[in-house]
């Protein structure tokens, strides 16, 4: 569907060549936001709100490189700032990490940046967030990283959709009356650029343009206008029998805003990540100014975690995000509480916390402090209780990601407004 070119969006505050109109606004950002708790929260008496803030373990540790590109965005309205969340089922359905893409693209008038990267877990057989949807046809297989028997190449999403076929189609649209309208005028096709026999066309528009990505692995459609929706058709050239592996889509605009990347494949632990041979290779066209790490909950349920493993994958991922953009942040998140076989707490959660503080510390990071901010060993029957959590234990509730998405964005926000304080009282 074709959408009129948008117009160019205003920044928070418009005029700031002068040193003195940026403290204007900096002191009126604060006094907006400065407060205990910048983001309105509804009181819980089962969350201990003195836990849910950012720990910073050194004094490079303070989130300057991601907060000043805020700054740019909010106060300038200039750029693009993309934020990326990692996990396992958690972050697969999306209620967490969107009710952080909301929170934040709500932040200042006009910061939906767009939709950016995201997979059609339905075209893999596996749950899919409600508010977009791929129809496909043809016959496709789904391999996730987490499945050991799965024997299949992955890259950034950690999924990967492949057909045989000798034709298919894939329809991309947005529903629910609730979903923010994240409109594009450029589509990235994440898939073996260099090794296939097959062709993509979108039928449902007319492209400006078509680029293929060698190094990068995605052919890309421009158009001269926005649009909701589309449809791919996938075709093969030739008779000779071949396989095509769709790793991902991106559907992006040309407007400065947020952009917030979920990341999640459900039983994922850190070493299914280390499965992914593409990963750093699509990243470059996706790079992160803040990658949120939330695995970890199906490492520590193994009675024989290693935490020297758990440690050692997270250095590797964070070592391969530097190489893509060596000024990216880090944020640690600590297991949620759960319990084991739905009968005993899981203290290994206690152990994992000990590694993020550990990996905090060392990649010069930040830490959430999840475990505690539930309530420490064993809260998560309160949380199951209230309606928060699901009576596995394990998982949360829609209304518990939410409120998880909440606190873990008003934490962001306090040691922002102190960003904002700072910057404030050095230009004083």
């Amino acid at each position: 569907m074709k959408r009129p070119r948008k117009r160019k969006k205003q920044p928070f505050m418009t005029v700031f060549n002068r040193p003195i109109l940026l403290l204007i606004a900096l002191a009126s950002f604060c006094s907006v936001k400065g407060q205990n708790n910048p983001h309105a929260l509804p009181e819980h008496s089962f969350v201990t709100y003195d836990s849910s803030y950012i720990h910073f373990y050194n004094d490079s540790s303070n989130f300057e490189r991601f907060f000043s590109k805020l700054d740019t965005l909010i106060f300038e309205g200039e750029g693009k700032v993309r934020v990326m969340q990692i996990g396992g089922s958690h972050i697969q359905a999306d209620i967490w990490s969107d009710r952080m893409r909301t929170n934040f693209q709500k932040l200042s008038p006009n910061l939906n940046g767009g939709r950016g990267f995201l997979f059609p877990y339905r075209v893999a057989h596996t749950n899919n967030p409600y508010y977009y949807k791929m129809v496909s046809t043809g016959e496709w297989e789904g391999f996730r990283n987490s499945v050991m028997k799965h024997k299949a190449t992955w890259g950034v999403s950690g999924v990967t959709a492949a057909t045989r076929d000798s034709a298919a189609t894939l329809k991309f649209y947005f529903r629910g009356d609730d979903t923010p309208y994240y409109d594009f005028n450029s589509i990235k096709i994440f898939h073996d650029v260099d090794s296939t026999n097959y062709c993509l066309e979108i039928t449902s528009d007319t492209a400006q343009l078509v680029m293929v990505n060698y190094e990068e692995g995605y052919t890309e459609f421009f158009f001269d206008h926005y649009l909701d929706t589309f449809e791919l058709n996938i075709y093969r050239e030739d008779t000779v029998s071949s396989q095509f592996n769709l790793y991902g889509v991106a559907i992006d605009n040309d407007d400065p805003g947020v952009v917030y990347t979920n990341v999640g494949v459900n039983g994922a632990s850190t070493h299914s990540y280390m499965r992914c041979d593409l990963f750093t290779k699509h990243l470059q066209s996706i790079p992160p100014d803040l990658v949120i790490f939330c695995i970890g909950i199906n490492d520590a349920y193994d009675p024989d975690f290693c935490e020297y493993c758990y440690e050692k994958n997270y250095d590797t991922l964070v070592s391969w995000i530097r190489s893509v953009n060596p000024n990216c942040d880090f944020l640690f998140v600590t297991n949620n509480d759960s319990y084991y076989k739905k009968r005993y707490p899981n203290e290994r959660a206690k152990i994992a916390r000990d590694v993020m503080i550990n990996l905090a510390k060392k990649h010069h990071g930040g830490m959430w402090d999840m475990f505690n901010v539930m309530g420490g060993l064993g809260s998560i029957k309160t949380w199951v209780k209230h309606g928060y959590a699901k009576t596995d234990k394990i998982h949360l509730t829609t209304e518990g990601y939410n409120l998880m998405g909440d606190l873990m964005f008003s934490a962001l926000m306090k040691s922002y407004d102190d960003h904002l304080k700072k910057k404030a009282h050095e230009m004083d």
